[in-house]
């Protein structure tokens, strides 16, 4: 399995070739995997247990906890650099299999976020860290580590550990006047918003595409792309198929191929027209604020009411996405660095702190991403407003104000 991963990612093995390479026959196969899911997620769980054995030893030996996180992350990086083939299966093509490796993911983490918070508890730092705080830190490794190996450059990992160590004891440190002020701001209810421009009467994406309401108002291409973000939520990437999409859509398979390429433009489409819309409340309500900490608090806040009241935006953008590939996760990379853009050298003032590299940034738009995903997966979706504070204390807490 991690052989073929490698050479043709999850969506593109075939049973024949992973019979081939192992030598068995398909008979055999079935007597151990009722499917080739079910055979990946095995290989993932087996990878995980193994990577967890060599890092709880590394992070059992005697020292701090400092060194101890230094040295479990060490091995860590060593392992990504050294096996790239069963990093990558992990850390990357995991993602392809949307919701349904969700589970096998946060079970893998559970182990690195106990040490962890142990160790949080009993380090004697000035300020508590709370669970959700590790299992963002322990993303944000996984979330880094995801970046170099899908550029090619896993190589670079073990050079991380230090970088990677600041930033996570930097949640230890108290609170500064620039992450209080963006703790404040999260708390507050969002601002109303803005009067809509006259004209702009546009159905709900919760409106049927192919209703009369929307064949009124939408362009057939605004109906198109809504229908594939319908059919993906309802049925999976897997099953969406061009008749499919136009089905919901109430327009022809012609009609289709006038506007759109093929099933995978369109889902892209969807997504980005879906994304846009949530990064322009967050940016709404940055801009609102005169303060840029009390920005970052205000814009976190408006995102997670967005996500909040927007079902199909929240399936699409944290399950379903990665599943059409290397072009979604394209996407989904800069849909993460567009969120994180309020946070870089060029947007955030020298008064926040010293600035934040380009890899620090991945990891904490990569923590908060899997502390809403996870939230989601829970059955708490429009109680994600709750964590507004938190996670604006996860985006600013790094900061470290200029001595």
């Amino acid at each position: 399995m991690v052989e073929a991963v490698a050479r043709h990612g999850f969506a593109g093995t075939t049973l024949r070739e992973l019979v081939g390479l192992a030598g068995v026959s398909k008979s055999t196969f079935y007597q151990h995997f009722p499917s080739k899911k079910e055979c990946f997620l095995s290989t993932f769980d087996e990878i995980v247990a193994e990577v967890s054995r060599q890092v709880g030893e590394a992070y059992r030996q005697p020292g701090d906890f400092r060194q101890k996180l230094t040295a479990g992350l060490s091995t860590f990086m060593a392992l990504a650099a050294n096996e790239q083939p069963a990093a990558s299966l992990v850390a990357v093509e995991s993602l392809t299999l949307g919701a349904d490796g969700v589970e096998h993911r946060e079970r893998a983490s559970r182990d690195f976020e106990l040490l962890i918070q142990q160790s949080f508890d009993h380090s004697g730092m000035p300020r508590e860290v709370s669970p959700l705080t590790v299992r963002a830190i322990v993303a944000g490794i996984r979330g880094v580590t995801y970046r170099e190996l899908r550029t090619g450059e896993a190589e670079k990992l073990p050079g991380l550990v230090e970088p990677l160590t600041e930033w996570a004891l930097s949640y230890g440190r108290p609170d500064s006047e620039v992450t209080r002020k963006a703790i404040g701001a999260a708390e507050r209810p969002p601002r109303p918003p803005a009067d809509e421009e006259a004209g702009d009467d546009a159905p709900g994406w919760e409106e049927p595409p192919d209703s009369r309401l929307s064949r009124r108002r939408l362009s057939q291409r605004e109906r198109i792309v809504r229908a594939a973000a319908r059919v993906v939520v309802e049925r999976g990437y897997e099953t969406l198929s061009i008749p499919a999409i136009s089905a919901a859509a109430g327009t022809s398979n012609q009609t289709f191929y006038e506007n759109f390429s093929s099933k995978r433009e369109a889902f892209l489409a969807a997504f980005g027209a879906l994304g846009g819309e949530a990064l322009g409340e967050a940016a709404g309500a940055f801009d609102a604020e005169p303060d840029w900490a009390e920005g970052i608090g205000a814009g976190l806040r408006a995102l997670l009411e967005h996500i909040a009241t927007n079902e199909l935006f929240a399936r699409l953008a944290f399950f379903e996405l990665p599943t059409a590939g290397p072009a979604a996760l394209d996407q989904a990379d800069a849909t993460l660095d567009s969120f994180t853009y309020y946070l870089s050298p060029k947007m955030a003032p020298a008064q926040a702190g010293q600035p934040l590299s380009p890899m620090v940034l991945a990891a904490i738009a990569s923590g908060i991403w899997a502390a809403i995903q996870h939230e989601i997966a829970h059955g708490r979706r429009v109680a994600l407003p709750r964590l507004a504070p938190e996670l604006a204390r996860l985006a600013v807490a790094p900061f470290r104000p200029a001595s």
